[in-house]
């Protein structure tokens, strides 16, 4: 397992045109990088899973109290140590510390299988991640309100709709 501790950059990232997007996590050490590559599905949930444990995190501090890592000068990588394709993701919360773990699986592991991949976030880096990550999400292709399903060339057969309708409901 790889475990970088304290992380000083955790950034998503989308690669290419939308609707042939690739999506990976950038995360750096002062001392190793990873790239994480992972579905767009898999970077909205963890997007909604921040934005649920800042909700939730003990109101004694707010975010901006807590203490960040130390700035890397260095660039990231183009071809980190650590590279591979999650299966799954899942993060943990420290109350006492106020620290986020998060922990990736690669493809392929059993559902009790440990970890192949841990690093430690503040709230603060919690907060500016999960708002890049809803950018990255929505500068790619409309989705259909009913269904959720990606809309291709402003033309959408609506499952939800039983294909009947080429067009997707209106949000108005």
């Amino acid at each position: 397992m790889w475990d970088l501790g304290r992380v000083d950059l955790l950034e998503p990232e989308a690669i290419g045109e939308p609707g042939l997007r690739m999506f990976r996590l950038r995360v750096m050490s002062s001392t190793e990088a990873a790239s994480l590559w992972l579905e767009k599905e898999q970077l909205a949930a963890l997007a909604v899973a921040m934005r649920q444990l800042l909700e939730q995190a003990d109101d004694e501090e707010q975010p901006g109290d807590d203490p960040e890592p130390v700035a890397s000068n260095q660039a990231f990588p183009a071809h980190p140590e650590i590279d591979f394709k999650l299966g799954r993701l899942g993060i943990g919360y420290d109350e006492r510390l106020r620290i986020v773990t998060i922990f990736g699986y690669a493809m392929d592991l059993d559902e009790e299988a440990a970890p192949t991949f841990a690093c430690q976030v503040s709230l603060d880096q919690c907060e500016t991640f999960a708002e890049r990550a809803e950018e990255a999400i929505s500068a790619g292709r409309p989705l259909c309100v009913l269904c959720g399903v990606a809309i291709e060339n402003d033309t959408h057969k609506c499952l939800r709709r039983n294909g009947h309708s080429k067009l997707p409901v209106s949000l108005e």
